[in-house]
């Protein structure tokens, strides 16, 4: 938004956000329109940047991203809510746990991401290894 552009770094936290609560036992929910300290700055800008405009393209924009960047069969644990607060659309991602382990490509490797507390973090390789033995005990 401060960027009047589309800006990909952000699209990429989003990403990572959501393989985190995708790993994660429970899952979780992500705000989007929605600034880190509350302040509600809507999805406007957002829509000005897509084909179709408006709350359906932005969930379509949404999935296409989910389903190129991670996995179309992903899509399904995702549900997209809607909401206006101060006149404004705010964009709620709620994210159920994946059956599967979640990998995001970032700069050509596939990275393991979990939210620890308020932030998303980066496993490394024994560590993502530990975790998915853990979470994903059925998986042999």
């Amino acid at each position: 938004m401060v960027e009047s552009r589309i800006n990909r770094t952000l699209e990429g936290v989003v990403l990572k956000t959501l393989v985190g609560f995708l790993n994660g036992p429970k899952g979780g929910t992500l705000l989007i329109g929605v600034a880190d300290n509350g302040e509600i700055l809507g999805l406007e800008k957002d829509y000005q940047t897509l084909k179709k405009p408006g709350q359906d393209g932005f969930e379509q924009a949404v999935m296409t991203v989910i389903t190129t960047n991670i996995g179309a069969d992903l899509c399904g644990f995702v549900h997209i809510l809607f909401h206006v607060i101060d006149n404004k659309d705010v964009c709620r991602l709620i994210t159920s746990p994946s059956t599967r382990p979640v990998f995001l490509n970032q700069g050509g490797s596939p990275k393991f991401f979990v939210r620890t507390g308020g932030a998303t973090r980066d496993l490394n390789i024994q560590e993502a290894l530990d975790y998915i033995r853990g979470r994903w005990k059925q998986l042999k």
